[in-house]
């Protein structure tokens, strides 16, 4: 039942984008999020001897999810500064993508609950479906359909509000 290092690795190649994605949209800060799943991976290294490699790609995902909330709790304390124009990923064309928009889905995203804020980023912007968003999050398949549903809807109507002020 030892996690092999090749495991681990195979793991790390297969979820690294998908991680970041869902990660970005959460912190908002790319190097945040690097060291987010990087510490994923080393604290599930670390537990190697009782990790399965069935649930390795469900455990990183639990893992790197809990240390972005921690680092999302830490950063109230600390009063972090607003979203800047430098820290934002760049297009395919190279060119910084709209500030604006960016800023928008944050705040649209910021007013959604938790639960919801989790299951729309995991099913958008992770490749994971509907199932495997359930056992990351340990939660029924028919609560994220439901939950991602109710949070498209509501999305959706905020960016349509902040796209008419």
């Amino acid at each position: 039942m030892t996690l092999r290092q090749e495991a681990l690795y195979a793991s790390y190649r297969r979820l690294e984008r998908p991680l970041y994605n869902v990660l970005y949209r959460q912190l908002w800060q790319a190097e945040d999020c690097q060291d987010v799943i990087h510490d994923a991976y080393v604290r599930v290294w670390e537990r190697r001897s009782k990790v399965d490699e069935g649930t390795l790609d469900a455990l990183v995902w639990t893992t790197a999810l809990n240390l972005a909330k921690n680092r999302l709790r830490w950063r109230l304390l600390r009063r972090h500064e607003e979203l800047d124009e430098e820290s934002l990923p760049l297009t395919a064309d190279g060119q910084p993508q709209d500030f604006l928009a960016t800023r928008r889905l944050h705040q649209a995203l910021r007013q959604l609950p938790r639960a919801a804020q989790q299951i729309l980023l995991l099913s958008e912007f992770s490749g994971l479906r509907g199932n495997e968003i359930a056992t990351v999050l340990g939660i029924p398949a028919g609560t994220v359909a439901s939950r991602k549903h109710q949070a498209m809807e509501r999305l959706k109507t905020l960016l349509g509000a902040s796209l008419d002020a």
